[in-house]
Formats: C-alpha cells, structure tokens, sequence
C-alpha cells in the first residue's frame, strides 16, 4: 500500500495540533483546579465541578484525520451521556460527521447503552459515508487507482451476563452493501472501506469474558472476545461465507510510576487480535487494521496483530501515548498467493497526547500520528481508545 501522504505534512500538522491543545490547557486546568479547592471547603455541599458534571451531559468534540484513503478529514461528535442506574457505566448515544479535501463525507448513529448493573449491555450503529479515493499502488498491483465507495451499513450487538466474573453472551448482527472491514463498525464508529462491495447480511455469536475496572479508560484487568458473522444469502446478502475473530485486550497499571499531578497511574495496554474467513470473497478477505495503515489496500483470508500501547498521565486531564505493534497476513492473497507472517508483516509505531472531556464517564480524545512500513502513515483527532 501506499499513500499519497509525506511524512513532514503528517508531522508538521501533528506538532501545529499538540502545540494548539497545549496553548489552550492551561486555563481550563487552573479553572478546575479552583473549583476543586472550593469544593474542599465545603465537603457538606456538592461542589461546583460536581455541579456542572451533573448539568453538562452533553458532549461535543471535533474529529480529524488524514490519511490516503479520506485525505485531509474534519468533522466533529457530539454525543449525550446518561447513567441508567447507579451502578452502571454512563450510557452514551451520539451523532459523528465528517468531511475531507477529497470530497468524502461519513455520517454515522450510535449508542453503546450499559444498565442492571452493567450486566446489559447493547451497542447499535447505522453509518453512511461517500468516499472518493486515490492510490498510488492499490492492492499492491503498482496501479495507480481512482475509486467512488458509496457506504451503507447497520449494526448492533447485545451481551447479557451469563455468571458473576465478568462471563457474557450474546448475539450481534450487521447488513451492508460492503463486507471488507464492515464487521469493524461494531468495535468503533466507522471504518473506511477499499474494494467494490456488495451486499452481505450476517449474524453471529458472541461469548466475553470481561474483568476490566472501566470500560472506556482501563488501567487493570483484561477482555477476552470470540465473535463470529456468518453472512448468508438467505438472509438476504448477495454471498455465503464465515468471519470469526480472537481478541484480547490487557491492561495494567504502573503505579511506581505515578506522577503527583495525576490521580490516573500510568498504564501498559495489549492486543492480541485476528480475524480468519472462511469461503469469503475477495471483498470479505482481511485487512491490516493497524494504525498508520489504510483499510482495505492490504487483503488476505486471514490476519492477526499484536499491538502495545503506554498510557502516560501528566495531569488528571492531559496524557501522552506511545504505542507499537506488528501485524501479518496468511492464507492467501487476493491473487491466490499463498501468505505466512514471514512474507507478510506491518509494523506500526506512533505517539500522541490524550485529552480527558468527561472524568466522570472516562470520555477522552487523543490526537496522535502512526508510521507503518514504507509510505504508509496517518494522523488522527479521535474519540476514545482504539482498546
């Protein structure tokens, strides 16, 4: 793969951004650091900032990126956040659009809703997005390639807690009218796709064993997923085939680490993942999915990762981030080439800084910029953890 994109844009625009975010923290931290000092004087009433938590359940955040595949991409969040009962994870519901410099937009409806305690947990998605590419070397044929995609996908997943422990089940679902990277859309809000699509409905199981202490900023415990979709024609796609994923995700924290400026320690996150078809077409073939790489130029039957992030808080708002993995393909190619991980790797390396929005539900952003192999590398404005 590769990319139209050079690395000093990529690196001058992540250092224009940093130093942006920087200029403007100051303010807002000693703000909270006043209110916090009221709310110590009077431990009898709830303080200011618990006050405006509690009044401000909406949140809004601009998005960014740039990479091959959307070009020079803006847009924005906004979402709204509700704790369904006391001993729940905040729920959140929202709305994230999008625009590039290559006339590409994405619009996408989501939710991720947590209540009895977190034992009921239900994420929905219905995404749209028009995008207009432009490769150098698509798939690896040394062509350079113009393409229009025209998305359109929904989704949903529902987990149930079958014991105490963290053990959930559930069954998940998608229709689209593209198969390659489609069944990502559960696991974040919209992934860009790269071959002519066609139309695959699917549905599948889905069995986790979760002991994380949050769920979207955790510094201990792991989450252990196998999932499947089998896409079928009765169902009314236009092709039979099976996807089943492996994925696990460590976390821990480094309290001897931890800086008297930050009430978070700092935290080593892994990921171990792979996705592995069977009978797929070439539009349900595997794509590399780490950072720095477009989805969908890199295709295989099957493909896993091994990706470490550290999670570095300096105040109890700003945090840096490094991160670096490999990935490989195997199987076969879509020319029918047959692959291991010696023919095949990716490596990724890429740093950035965290912004926490909402303390209270572990709401952040993280602007960061991610070098693969050969030209390939990206920078991102986004919302959450990819992990």
């Amino acid at each position: 793969m590769t990319t139209t994109a050079k690395p000093s844009p990529l690196l001058g625009r992540f250092l224009v951004l940093c130093a942006v975010i920087f200029m403007s923290l100051p303010s807002s931290l000693r703000s909270e650091e006043a209110l916090q000092e009221q709310s110590d004087l009077d431990a009898t009433e709830p303080g200011p900032l618990e006050a405006a938590k509690q009044d401000k359940p909406w949140l809004i955040t601009p998005t960014l990126s740039a990479d091959p595949k959307l070009g020079a991409n803006v847009g924005a969040l906004i979402a709204y956040l509700k704790r369904l009962d006391a001993e729940s994870t905040p729920s959140m519901a929202g709305l994230s659009i999008s625009y590039s410099d290559t006339d590409s937009s994405t619009a996408a409806a989501f939710s991720q809703l947590y209540w009895s305690a977190d034992t009921r947990r239900l994420s929905l998605l219905a995404a749209t997005a028009e995008i207009n590419n432009e490769y150098d070397d698509f798939l690896g044929t040394g062509q350079a390639v113009k393409t229009q995609d025209n998305v359109h996908s929904y989704g949903f997943r529902y987990l149930h807690q079958l014991r105490e422990g963290g053990w959930f089940g559930g069954i998940q679902g998608i229709s689209t009218n593209y198969a390659v990277g489609a069944d990502g859309l559960l696991e974040g809000l919209m992934t860009q796709v790269g071959l002519a699509g066609f139309d695959a409905t699917g549905v599948g199981l889905v069995f986790q064993h979760d002991t994380m202490n949050h769920q979207r900023d955790p510094s201990a415990g792991h989450l252990f997923t196998l999932h499947n979709f089998a896409y079928r024609e009765s169902l009314g796609g236009e092709s039979s085939f099976d996807v089943g994923y492996a994925d696990l995700r460590w976390y821990h924290s480094i309290k001897p680490l931890s800086s008297g400026r930050s009430q978070r320690p700092p935290v080593l996150a892994l990921q171990l993942k792979g996705r592995f078809t069977d009978d797929a077409p070439l539009s349900g073939y595997s794509s590399v999915s780490l950072p720095g790489y477009t989805m969908g130029n890199y295709l295989s039957r099957h493909y896993s990762h091994v990706l470490l992030e550290g999670r570095f808080p300096l105040t109890g708002k700003l945090g840096l981030i490094a991160f670096g993995g490999v990935g490989c393909q195997f199987g076969e190619d879509i020319t029918g080439k047959s692959l291991s991980c010696s023919d095949a790797t990716y490596p990724s390396l890429g740093v950035g800084v965290s912004y926490m929005l909402k303390e209270e539900a572990s709401v952040l952003i993280r602007l960061e910029i991610a070098k693969g192999k050969s030209d390939n590398e990206a920078l991102y404005l986004r919302f959450g953890h990819p992990f």
